[in-house]
């Protein structure tokens, strides 16, 4: 018998406790939700960075007028990651459209164009022109008489701006924000239920359901019996400053760089230049990690915090009746930024599922739920590890990190790539018995366009005599020529902030095309 949820009580006002309960107030209107927290906190500084889905999934599917969103919380794009200098490779961008470079399944030149890529790496795609040219995604579309916008983005959003825009979308749409800083949560007598949560203010809440959005604390997760899977990552550390930049100067990319016990990053965002080192604590003292770090900018750094996490989740992330999201509910080393668009993807499975089975929860829910955010999880490490797998250097935090656990599906993958080299289908792998290995939230080709730049070979490139065509390398040359003037009549920051842009565009890959393909192509 199942019980019926008619109430939850979100705790933790962060990004991630505020979108759960905009996608839960989204597909499950009849519910009461309201967020708990101490509004008076300010909201922490970190998490800039958002991985390619977070804009279909703000826009689309939680209904934010895009116009409005640029206009009160004025995200910068972000086209990539460039891995400026990771580990003495040459520099590179994995791009959100990176699978715009294979090309077309029935091209009878394809294996010539794959080696092509194998063999230079030379092939552009529009968001990386985008991120070169530090340019928006916009352009103007005369035919519409708008803004049209390329899709394949992401964000680099202000922590501060972005957080106040979901409090005040919760006030629009009936989620209350209650101001009160919880502390006692109470349990059952067998410790696997909610029984109520307590706050400073004196008052009780109480629910069917409580998601426990608050971030490492986990407030009400530690209360009950779960187990959290940590994963064998080192990284645990990151300390973070931020710098003035003027909207001219804006890289709309996350770049990335190596250092002797972990890695930089450079956000930006409308405000600022968000800069980090993140390093284990287990290979440098926190006092060498920040003189690393200020020798590495030219930037004033000024006053820094330090941020300390795990890398793991909870392998049944709803016990009884409460679920976690957010950091609360896990969290991977940031590299690729995955961690916000997780939470969300997460947060919607669960919105979702409540609204298909009327809202009755039971045992048969629960399990099904934390066996996709199992999965998840597990494929978001997957993921990361191929950064690792393939790196150099020669510190101990670098022998260690190439030795990080990979699962047997990454294996397969690797054995894969150097056996037959790049995959036209983002097809997932098979056991020998036909099963699928497992869920893979990222293309296929992601993987291996990551791998071949961090050096990763292919004995099916190497060991056979494939010529390139002048005809294939013109295609590809004139090809990168387009992305060039594509991305050249992108609009810049300063004429989208400054000119009133925002009030009129669409996010329309066509219209994009059409209104910024240079004459005679």
């Amino acid at each position: 018998m199942g019980t019926d949820v008619s109430s939850i009580t979100v705790v933790g006002g962060g990004d991630a406790g505020l979108l759960a309960a905009l996608t839960l107030r989204r597909v499950n209107p009849d519910v009461d939700i309201a967020v708990v927290d101490d509004f008076g906190e300010p909201p922490t500084e970190v998490g800039q960075g958002t991985f390619q889905s977070i804009i279909p999934l703000l826009h689309d599917v939680l209904g934010i007028d895009e116009g409005r969103f640029l206009r009160e919380v004025k995200p910068v794009w972000k086209a990539s990651s460039y891995f400026r200098d990771w580990c003495g490779y040459e520099p590179f961008h994995y791009a959100f459209d990176i699978r715009s470079v294979k090309p077309d399944v029935d091209d009878p030149n394809s294996v010539e164009s794959l080696y092509h890529y194998y063999e230079t790496g030379d092939m552009s795609t529009p968001a990386e022109g985008i991120a070169e040219r530090g340019k928006t995604p916009l352009v103007y579309a005369p035919s519409q008489d708008t803004y049209a916008m390329y899709p394949n983005m992401a964000y680099h959003l202000s922590v501060g701006r972005f957080n106040e825009f979901l409090r005040t979308l919760c006030e629009e749409r009936d989620v209350p924000l209650v101001d009160d800083r919880i502390t006692d949560v109470e349990t059952d007598a067998d410790g696997t239920r909610i029984a109520a949560v307590h706050g400073a203010s004196g008052a009780t809440y109480e629910a069917d359901l409580y998601v426990d959005s608050t971030g490492f604390k986990r407030l009400l997760m530690d209360e009950l019996d779960a187990a959290y899977r940590s994963f064998d990552v080192p990284l645990d550390t990151a300390v973070r400053a931020a710098a003035d930049r003027p909207l001219s100067e804006i890289v709309p990319a996350t770049v990335l760089e190596t250092g002797e016990h972990g890695w930089f990053w450079q956000i930006d965002t409308y405000d600022s230049r968000s800069l980090g080192y993140v390093f284990s604590s287990d290979h440098v003292s926190d006092e060498d990690a920040l003189a690393e770090f200020r020798a590495h900018r030219e930037e004033d750094l000024g006053e820094v915090d330090y941020y300390r996490f795990d890398s793991g989740f909870y392998e049944e992330p709803w016990v009884g009746n409460c679920v976690a999201t957010g950091n609360a509910q896990g969290f991977i080393e940031p590299l690729q930024a995955t961690s916000l668009t997780t939470h969300l993807n997460t947060a919607l499975r669960l919105s979702r599922r409540l609204a298909a089975r009327g809202r009755i929860v039971d045992d048969g829910f629960r399990e099904s739920y934390n066996r996709y955010v199992r999965g998840s999880w597990n494929s978001v490490y997957d993921f990361i590890s191929i950064h690792y797998r393939f790196a150099d250097g020669d510190t101990a935090f670098w022998e260690e990190m190439q030795s990080i656990p990979i699962s047997d599906r990454v294996r397969d993958y690797i054995d894969y790539y150097d056996a037959n080299g790049f995959e036209l289908f983002d097809s997932e792998l098979v056991t020998e018995e036909g099963a699928p290995r497992g869920m893979l939230a990222f293309p296929t080709s992601s993987l291996y366009f990551v791998m071949r730049h961090m050096g990763a070979e292919s004995s099916f490139y190497e060991d056979n005599d494939f010529t390139v065509s002048d005809e294939v390398r013109e295609r590809w040359r004139q090809r990168n020529g387009y992305v060039d003037d594509l991305a050249d009549t992108c609009l810049s920051y300063e004429q989208v902030y400054k000119s009133g842009v925002v009030d009129s565009f669409v996010r329309n890959e066509r219209a994009f095309a059409q209104a910024a393909a240079p004459s005679g192509r």
